[in-house]
């Protein structure tokens, strides 16, 4: 074996030896630095705090009313929230920006007739109380799906939702 074929050899060995050195620091390097890889994360579904507990809906008249109950284990203010109101998917054109009863402005031509119920009456709503939300009749009819969203009106962040079949 000639001398340029031993130096070409261990030129071969040397170039591996410094990448598999290379390799073995920025292991080490990795594993010391405090590296914070982003979660994956899927939003939440949120609870459904506020349950439907019944609708109302039967002819002649429709009258649509959605019963609501507080099934948290906490009493929440009631004059901060609104609720929105979904009929087979579509966002119905209700205006429901408290859910203080003596707040409550009665719209009939927004679709909302009246809101009752003890869940409303005082400044919380505690557990196990009920709200009626009474719409506009002919609104609602046997075998539409009712999405009712409770949300805070300062921020629009959704705190419950439901979904029912009349």
């Amino acid at each position: 074996m000639n001398i340029h074929q031993e130096r070409a050899a261990s030129q071969a060995e040397a170039a591996l030896i410094l990448v598999a050195i290379t390799v073995i620091l920025a292991l080490l390097l990795f594993l010391a630095l405090p590296v914070h890889f982003p979660e994956l994360s899927f939003p939440e579904e949120p609870p459904a705090v506020f349950a439907i507990t019944m609708i109302s809906s039967s002819p002649p008249d429709f009258e649509s009313r959605i019963y609501l109950r507080n099934e948290g284990d906490e009493a929440f203010p009631n004059a901060p929230l609104c609720a929105e109101i979904y009929l087979d998917g579509q966002r119905l054109p209700c205006v429901i920006r408290t859910l203080h009863t003596h707040d409550f402005i009665s719209t009939h031509h927004y679709g909302v007739q009246t809101l009752k119920g003890p869940g409303g009456q005082d400044a919380t709503w505690a557990p196990r109380e009920m709200l009626r939300i009474d719409l506009s009749d002919g609104t609602i009819h046997p075998g539409d799906t009712v999405q009712v969203e409770i949300l805070k009106a300062e921020d629009g962040s959704v705190i419950s939702r439901d979904e029912a079949t009349a």
